[in-house]
């Protein structure tokens, strides 16, 4: 009987040495698992980043197209005849005009101010200066920003 008992043991000893390797096993593919979970998480997020940082360059390329449009109606604006702007046609002009300027404000952008402002590299170009003055007395074209970047810096005259 103590043959078998000896046998017991052994078998005992041989099962707790595998049931350690099988724990071992187990915490390496858990971990494995983490690492991988991990992994495809930072990828998700960097998938969304990629995707709003592509929506941003799709929308900054539209806008930049759509700039000259405004400014050819602020153009028209300026050159209409006084007979015709308080007509209905010139009021809708303005009124169209007016809702360019809403659709680009509620994508982000904004107008850079020019006129009587003091001149800043960041935000304007000078294109003519006039004395020894830094201050805006004229815009020849409008600037802009996107989500309070400089996408198009405003064309002055400083003096």
């Amino acid at each position: 009987m103590e043959e078998k008992s000896i046998d017991y043991q052994k078998e005992v000893e041989r099962l707790k040495k595998n049931l350690e390797e099988e724990k071992k096993r187990t915490e390496e593919y858990l971990n494995g698992w983490k690492r991988a979970k991990a992994d495809y998480l930072n990828l998700e997020k960097k998938m969304v980043e990629e995707r709003r940082e592509y929506v941003k360059m799709a929308n900054l390329e539209f806008i930049l197209n759509f700039l000259p449009l405004l400014d050819s109606f602020d153009k028209l604006i300026e050159h209409l005849p006084l007979e015709i702007r308080e007509t209905d046609w010139g009021k809708g002009v303005r009124q169209f005009k007016k809702q360019l300027e809403k659709f680009l404000g509620e994508a982000g952008v904004k107008k850079i101010k020019t006129i009587n402002e003091k001149f800043n590299p960041f935000f304007h170009d000078v294109a003519e200066k006039k004395g020894e003055g830094d201050k805006i007395i004229e815009e020849i074209a409008a600037g802009y920003l996107l989500n309070d970047e400089v996408i198009r810096p405003a064309k002055v005259i400083i003096g």
